[in-house]
């Protein structure tokens, strides 16, 4: 959850007294439903369990074994009941969660305003003096796009998600509205039948997802929520605008927010994206966006009807549609209605081949309106629908490739060798490299062959750029504007994407974006963009590049997932820090704009934290105006379910971008406050690498003491778990934070943090007051530190303890455990000693109270997970046993997500 800022002075409980009152409404219709479908006998084991667990959590010391022995003595079945009656409750909790944040926000707006927000940016501006022509300016400068990928860490199903969204909807309907006494109990009735509902819906999927279930699922929340709630955002700007600056005009807003996608495009990994694919993807894209313009122009068509001797329409309207002057149109004396109706009529044809050309006509109605008495109408909902087509178009987000740079290098070594260029280029230095690539890009003449006869991956390297082409001939330009080569290492990797682009005539039509994810990639990642800024033909693809303005522009792509999983947090953080530093002045020197698309995952362990935070602790040169940010997994369903709460989610991120844009240049950061983040980063990283890497038996202990093998049979995407070849670094950064999340030792978030900041205390006089002053006055470090402070409170070493008695070898079990306990510890108390805090969280007791009260249902399904994961691993593969306790260990790893509300 995110941060309540700015309460008020009341006691906690009378602030939560109407959330205690949604979470006992949806209880106990849960509790109803329980004894209807399954008796009064599963109703009181589920009693008994909720008692004993909380018993635990009050400090009763016998209960763990109490709830032990209970779900020892249930069999298979009542575990089941047992897992569904946790799951669910935990998604209801969720749901009374978001609508008392909503309720609060609105509490907020209406006393004194929600801070950071647009319109609270706007506030400030005119409050410092700062003139109308500056925040056009600002305007202009700003771009934010946040890119959703596909789900890989996404546990819930879409069926379930509707439902979900169904109850949310009906607690808000009974929160804004007063209802009578028979409306409320049919609200509740409404609200009952969806809990049965999900009570017999299967929380997890039969099957693995698939590209297409992606895309789908990526939909959902693009024409269900996110398109209304991006164009709610620019109409609170405008009205912001107006508002404080009412002599001005503010109707042609520039795009500062956009969204893209991944579902269908990434195929870092993933051989089921194929080219096919993304071009079915494109269509299925276009086919939504169609429906969704539809839905609207019928709505409109059905209130424009004006008659024509009430109001004249223009001539540039009749001209562009004689026939709906006829006397034998369907709408006769009613103009309006019909040219809206032969708007839809065409675009349900698909003969609209771009926006623009839908964009074109919908003005024209708009214009005619406001020339003949119907100003309002013309501003109404059908100014609304123009907004919703200039932001999404008809190709409604533009989709992202993404490609492994090892395949495109044995790609192009297979065809330089077919040519007889040379045998073996990925071996060649690479000086010689860039100079054959170079003079290769030089070369009219075709590289690909017509029919290419290479190996299976190469042939579809080929054929994925050549689909590139042909999408840009089918819809436009806009549909594909970035490729993304993933373990971007060397200015190689970068001119073989030009080379291939050139190929197939794109290379003036795409960004090429160098993704750097480990330690250290990150920290080589100046020096090779120096280099490749220095190429000849790179040089002119950035001229080909320039922006409307003139700029030009480079977006470089940083992966959080891989370098937390290779240094640490700590390593981590701060490595991407100086990365965007040094990169930033690198672009500087040169003249080029650079554009920072931040790869961040859902969890603290993969970059996660709230956006707006993110942003705003970024280095002062890093944000020029363009932004780009990955919105992953379960996050997508978090702040996009709820259209409230994503409204709220796109303020923040947009107050933080605006806010951070507008500060005056040479802003710099103390050097001594460098000094120690560098002292941190080596401490935590030597930590970190020192336990998962170079401790004899950890890949052990974490396969036997986790769900990890277990998890690569839960069907919730369609990439693999695991890269193709090669050990633990092979495995990917999503499982490797999935796992450690399910067993709540999350290791991955913060080991290493404790031990760093004890010893930079311990080896610096005054070095706990540095910190102190580092944390009150850097918000780059208060949010390293306020982020990883929440995964410390989350973690539960007295629930990672029953984990780790999975774990066969006791000596191993014993030592490694007992390294992970005290680490944690350290965590926690310095944690606490840098923020002056007495406990963890003690800054946020809303945030701290939601995890205490979800604690004792979350506990259960872990108990559960333990016990399920012994006896599956003492069953036989091939019996039919072994499927059915499987289906209830994936179950509980759902129902575990939706009470850390966090996956991987």
């Amino acid at each position: 959850m995110n941060k309540f800022e700015g309460e008020r002075a009341i006691p906690i409980e009378e602030k939560l007294m109407p959330l205690s009152a949604d979470i006992k409404l949806l209880g106990n219709l849960l509790g109803q439903i329980i004894q209807e479908q399954e008796g009064a006998a599963v109703f009181n084991l589920v009693e008994q369990v909720r008692h004993e667990a909380k018993t635990r959590r009050n400090g009763d010391e016998s209960a763990s074994a109490r709830l032990r022995a209970i779900i020892q003595q249930t069999d298979l079945r009542g575990k089941h009941m047992l897992i569904k009656a946790f799951g669910n409750y935990l998604q209801l909790i969720n749901i009374a969660e978001d609508q008392h944040r909503i309720r609060t926000l609105r509490r907020r707006e209406m006393e004194r305003g929600v801070s950071e927000s647009i319109h609270a940016a706007i506030r400030e501006w005119h409050s410092k003096g700062v003139d109308a022509n500056t925040i056009r300016q600002i305007l202009h400068k700003t771009r934010v796009r946040l890119v959703l990928t596909a789900h890989p860490s996404e546990a819930k199903r879409q069926e379930v998600l509707i439902k979900l969204r169904d109850i949310a909807d009906m607690l808000q309907l009974m929160e804004l509205q007063e209802l009578l006494p028979r409306e409320q109990r049919r609200v509740e009735d409404d609200i009952l039948r969806r809990i049965e509902q999900l009570w017999l819906t299967r929380p997890t999927r039969a099957v693995r997802a698939t590209v297409s279930d992606e895309v789908e699922y990526g939909l959902y929340f693009i024409t269900n929520v996110i398109m209304s709630s991006v164009v709610d955002v620019y109409d609170g700007l405008q009205q912001a605008l107006q508002f404080y600056y009412p002599d001005e005009e503010w109707t042609n807003l520039p795009p500062l927010l956009r969204f893209g996608a991944w579902m269908g495009g990434d195929r870092d990994g993933n051989p089921n994206v194929t080219p096919e694919v993304t071009l079915q993807t494109l269509a299925r894209l276009r086919a939504a966006a169609r429906q969704v313009y539809l839905v609207d122009i019928a709505y409109v068509r059905d209130r424009l009807t004006q008659d024509i001797l009430e109001a004249p329409v223009s001539d540039a309207l009749l001209a562009r549609f004689p026939a709906a002057d006829s006397q034998h149109s369907r709408y006769p004396g009613e103009i309006y209605r019909s040219v809206m109706n032969s708007i839809y009529q065409q675009l349900e044809a698909d003969q609209y081949h771009t926006s623009q050309l839908l964009l074109d006509d919908l003005h024209l109605v708009a214009e005619s309106l406001r020339q003949n008495k119907s100003i309002h109408s013309a501003e109404g909902t059908l100014g609304w629908l123009i907004r919703k087509v200039e932001l999404f178009g008809l190709h409604l987000v533009p989709l992202d490739i993404r490609e492994d740079s090892r395949l495109h290098r044995a790609a192009i070594s297979e065809v330089f060798k077919h040519y007889g260029l040379v045998d073996d280029f990925a071996n060649l230095p690479e000086d010689e490299k860039c100079a054959l690539l170079t003079q290769e890009i030089r070369n009219n003449r075709p590289l690909f062959p017509v029919e290419p006869r290479f190996s299976e991956a190469t042939n579809t390297i080929i054929a994925t750029w050549r689909m590139i082409a042909e999408a840009h001939r089918r819809y436009g330009k806009d549909v594909i504007d970035c490729y993304i080569a993933s373990m971007s290492q060397h200015v190689s990797d970068v001119l073989t994407m030009l080379l291939f682009a050139k190929e197939v005539g794109v290379a003036d039509d795409l960004d090429l974006v160098p993704l750097f994810e480990t330690v250290d990639d990150l920290q080589a990642a100046p020096q090779v963009m120096t280099a490749l800024f220095e190429n000849e033909q790179y040089a002119k693809h950035l001229q080909a590049r320039r922006t409307a303005d003139g700029l030009l522009r480079q977006q470089v792509m940083i992966g959080y997932s891989d370098s937390n999983k290779d240094g640490g947090y700590i390593a981590s953080n701060w490595s991407l820090y100086q990365a965007q530093e040094a990169l930033a002045n690198v672009c500087q020197s040169r003249g080029v704009s650079v554009e920072f698309f931040h790869g961040r995952g859902g969890s603290i362990g993969r970059g996660g934290g709230p956006t707006n935070r993110a942003i705003r602790s970024q280095p002062p040169q890093s944000l020029h105006g363009s932004v780009k940010i990955t919105e992953q997994g379960e996050v997508i369903a978090y702040r996009y379910s709820n259209a409230a709460i994503a409204y709220r989610h796109l303020n923040q991120v947009m107050h933080a971008a605006l806010m951070t844009i507008s500060e005056p240049p040479g802003r710099t950061v103390l050097p001594e406050w460098q000094e120690a983040m560098r002292f941190l980063s080596e401490m935590g990283r030597e930590a970190y690498r020192g336990f998962v890497y170079e401790t004899p038996g950890f890949l052990d202990y974490w396969q036997q003491s986790t769900p990890i093998n277990e998890l690569a049979r839960m069907q919730i995407g369609s990439r693999p778990t695991k890269r193709k070849k090669g050990g633990f670094e092979a495995i990917r950064a999503i499982p490797w934070v999935f796992s450690w999340m399910q067993s709540r030792a999350i290791i991955p978030s913060w080991y290493g943090v404790g031990f760093a900041l004890q010893q930079y205390c311990e080896q610096h006089p005054n070095g706990l007051q540095m910190l102190q002053r580092m944390y009150q006055n850097w918000m780059f470090f208060k949010s390293l530190i306020e982020n990883v402070e929440l995964d410390v409170l989350k973690a539960d070493m007295g629930i990672a303890e029953l984990y780790a008695e999975l774990v066969v070898d006791e000596s191993l079990r014993d030592k490694i455990f007992n390294q992970i306990k005290a680490e944690h510890q350290r965590a926690c108390d310095y944690i606490c000693m840098v923020t002056g805090y007495d406990a963890l969280l003690d800054r946020l007791p809303v945030i701290k109270r939601s995890i205490e009260r979800r604690n004792p249902y979350v506990d259960p399904l872990n108990f559960l997970q333990v016990e399920l994961l012994r006896e599956l691993r003492t069953t036989e593969p091939d019996s039919p046993e072994y499927e059915n306790i499987l289906r209830e260990v994936l179950a509980t790893i759902s129902g575990i997500a939706a009470g850390m509300k966090t996956t991987g």
